[in-house]
């Protein structure tokens, strides 16, 4: 991964005063490039300066920095797509949604007029700028962050019919298999979600996110063998990633029989690595409860609880635990919690169809 050097000022160490002359000093080299490139016919040797240091900028998330040069390079530039796109994913992640589709919608033109490549940054899988450097890929990459940004504004058709364009030009573009396969995973389509994430995996085995995403989208698909498979894979290649453990356990605890224990112990895994997994705590409790340890179900459902406090499921899970363990308050307790979730939930439905205050007014 290539490390930028202006990033080793930026850390706990670092006196107030030097990261504020960095950063003064970045801006200000920011401003001259972008001058040097309005003022006069840029050369060469000037435009790649320009955006060298650009990229660097989205790299080090120096967004509006990095839009200004992208901005001069364009004007300089016109026809150059990695200008256009650069400035489409500074726009993006300042959240100025609606310029960077612009922006994105004509990297798309300009990529198709046949600019030359060059060297940018990718995206990231929630679409922000990665901090290694890729080839641009052109037109696919331009349509990938087209598609992320049209996901962004609601227009999910709009975004499966360019990142569809995308893999189908570049077929071996990890960044555009992998956000189709988001794109028919919202749209519901787990069968094509499936495909797509395989491509992704394949391309890029050790991907944990892509790993996740396959073994989600198999179970969706209720191919609960495949599931766990890829559950397992993921597991055995990053054991420190709670999902991979928290989908196995999640599985084998659905599962019941013999299975039920490993589920438990997997489960235990994944929270030993992140304990602010909902499912985890609340399918852990779940378990325990079934498998008559109802004392240790407390825990976790408790914790599944504070994270989740307007969800039902945890108290319905504890009221079964404290009657088993002959404590009758606490279970009238939580049964309670049970049933204002639900009169609340109704109130809330009522609001919204309606337009006035339900049975328990504003939720």
């Amino acid at each position: 991964m290539l490390m930028l050097s202006l990033v080793v000022f930026h850390n706990a160490a670092c006196p107030a005063a030097l990261a504020q002359g960095v950063s003064d000093n970045v801006a200000a080299r920011a401003v001259a490039l972008a001058e040097r490139l309005r003022a006069t016919p840029a050369s060469i040797e000037a435009l790649e300066e320009a955006r060298g240091f650009a990229l660097e900028l989205l790299r080090a998330a120096r967004y509006e920095e990095s839009l200004l040069l992208f901005g001069a390079l364009r004007e300089s530039a016109p026809g150059d797509a990695s200008a256009h796109y650069g400035g489409a994913l500074s726009l993006f992640n300042l959240k100025r949604v609606a310029e960077a589709e612009l922006w994105a919608r004509a990297a798309v033109e300009k990529a198709k007029a046949g600019a030359v490549p060059s060297p940018v940054v990718g995206l990231s899988k929630n679409g922000a700028a990665e901090a290694g450097a890729k080839v641009f890929g052109g037109e696919a990459d331009s349509l990938v962050l087209l598609a992320v940004i049209l996901a962004v504004k609601g227009d999910n058709g709009g975004a499966l019919r360019a990142v569809a364009r995308a893999a189908e030009i570049a077929p071996d573009n990890f960044d555009a298999q992998f956000t189709l396969g988001r794109a028919f995973y919202g749209a519901g389509d787990m069968a094509s979600a499936v495909r797509a994430f395989r491509a992704a995996v394949n391309l890029k085995p050790r991907d944990a996110q892509a790993g996740f995403f396959l073994a989600t989208a198999l179970e969706r698909a209720g191919d609960d063998a495949g599931a766990l498979a890829a559950y397992r894979a993921l597991a055995a290649a990053h054991p420190d990633v709670a999902e991979g453990h928290l989908g196995i356990g999640s599985l084998l605890v659905k599962r019941g029989g013999g299975e039920l224990e490993e589920g438990i112990r997997e489960l235990r895994k994944a929270l030993a690595l992140n304990d602010a997994l909902y499912e985890g705590q609340v399918s852990l409790g779940r378990a325990l409860v079934r498998s008559g340890r109802a004392a240790e179900s407390l825990a976790p459902l408790k914790r599944a609880a504070e994270l989740a406090p307007h969800n039902p499921e945890p108290h319905y899970q504890l009221a079964i635990a404290y009657r088993r363990l002959g404590d009758r308050e606490a279970a009238e307790r939580e049964s309670a919690i049970v049933r204002e979730i639900h009169r609340a939930r109704r109130g809330a439905a009522a609001v919204a169809r309606t337009g006035e205050d339900g049975p328990s007014g504003k939720p």
